[in-house]
């Protein structure tokens, strides 16, 4: 009998232990989710002093990126142009040129900036008032000046992909972004810096005697999708006086809580991918707004010794060496880096997805860098807070190729809008 008792209490010892650990790690899942949402809403102050990090990769690449003495009293005036050769040039315009004008530094929201980019537009005779503008803000380049596109070239995604808009008649601009190819380090990501550069040029152009219409579109793919979604977001309130007719979007980047919790909870620390690269320029930007932070105080030592020159190492060239040594995220931090990322996603993150711009979004269902559960995240949110979107799914295509195959329906999307027709939403109901 006291055999029995013993089994019995046993038996009881053991399912009370099983459920305690059950119950803990229960527990220990919702304390990081606390943790987690904690962080996602301690944001970042807009406002913020202008950055005291270490410049990353800053150089002069020419005397035309060199910023004048005396900067302009006013954000979105045209400083300077020339013509633009090589790489950078897309072969269907008629005009190449290169461009420097002024924009609100987007960081700290205070002060003037020099920034640089590209201006194409259509063979032949524009249009009565103007060929259309599309601007296109551009994808993940690097954070050092050499990597700016109106210098370093542009690939031949962008190039596919853009050359067949200038055919249709469409001006295309391109900002470099803050801090690439001028002074400082570019705040990678940040989506007011992105939203302020293309709002004042396209006041830079349409207010420099050239023959552009009112009609403004803007497209972006990844980085670029945030900088696209971002414009539309600070348009009324930052440059009410430029009228987006309407957004093109893919490869969109989302980070709400419940995809920042999936990101944190299911990756692989041992997996190596791409996307590191991202985040290590993710995390060039926590520096800049966290005066606390140096991300060098989490790498491990054999990361240090491969990306030690990422300020000068553009991001094909990133992604080369980093996959190349084998780095995966556990081998890459000493220390965890999910807060330090947070830091960065407050900025990348949109305060209002009630958007009054239509935006077109495309997504493909095998991109790893920003992934299709991630892109209708975003078109769901955005949905429920009442944009009206335009959503189409790229079966089988990965990061590149839905941009690519989303060609022909941006541009109807484009006609649409243009012509100030209504856009039918795939928003349900």
């Amino acid at each position: 009998m006291n055999r029995l008792n013993e089994n019995l209490r046993g038996q009881l010892v053991n399912i009370i232990l099983k459920r305690c650990m059950i119950i803990l790690g229960v527990l220990a899942l919702a304390a990081g989710a606390l943790i987690l949402w904690i962080a996602l809403n301690i944001h970042v102050p807009a406002e913020l002093e202008k950055s005291s990090a270490a410049p990353r990769g800053d150089t002069i690449l020419s005397e035309f990126y060199a910023p004048p003495s005396t900067l302009p009293d006013n954000h979105g005036v045209l400083i300077r142009q020339e013509v633009l050769e090589g790489s950078s040039t897309l072969a269907n315009a008629g005009e190449n040129v290169r461009i420097m004008y002024s924009s609100s530094e987007g960081l700290s929201g205070k002060g003037m900036e020099a920034i640089s980019g590209a201006l194409y537009l259509p063979e032949g005779e524009p249009p009565a008032g103007g060929w259309p503008l599309l601007i296109w803000s551009h994808g993940t380049v690097g954070i050092g000046d050499k990597c700016a596109p109106s210098f370093a070239g542009r690939s031949e995604r962008d190039r596919t992909y853009l050359n067949p808009w200038l055919e249709k008649g469409y001006a295309i601009a391109a900002s470099d972004y803050q801090g690439l190819g001028t002074t400082g380090t570019h705040p990678y990501m940040d989506a007011r810096t992105m939203a302020f550069n293309n709002l004042d040029l396209v006041r830079a152009l349409q207010s420099a005697n050239l023959p552009l219409s009112d009609k403004v579109l803007i497209a972006g793919q990844s980085q670029g999708a945030t900088g696209a979604i971002a414009t539309a977001s600070f348009a009324e309130n930052y440059a009410s006086d430029v009228q987006l007719a309407g957004v093109i979007a893919t490869g969109i980047p989302h980070l709400s809580y419940d995809v920042v919790w999936g990101m944190v909870t299911n990756a692989d620390p041992d997996e190596v991918s791409a996307s590191l690269g991202l985040s290590l320029y993710m995390l060039t930007m926590t520096e800049m707004i966290d005066p606390e932070f140096e991300m060098d105080s989490i790498l491990s030592e054999e990361a240090k010794t491969v990306i030690g020159d990422i300020g000068e190492t553009c991001v094909f060239d990133l992604i080369d060496k980093t996959t190349k040594a084998g780095l995966s995220s556990r081998k890459t931090f000493d220390s965890r880096s999910e807060f330090a990322l947070i830091k960065a996603f407050s900025r990348m993150r949109m305060a209002n997805l009630a958007f009054k711009t239509p935006i077109f979004a495309g997504s493909g269902t095998t991109d790893k860098i920003t992934p299709y559960a991630m892109q209708q995240a975003f078109v769901s949110d955005a949905c429920a807070a009442g944009a009206t979107i335009a959503a189409t799914t790229y079966s089988g295509a990965n990061h590149n190729q839905a941009l690519l195959q989303s060609s022909s329906d941006a541009q109807a999307f484009a006609e649409a809008v243009v012509a100030g027709n209504p856009i039918e939403s795939t928003c349900p109901g």
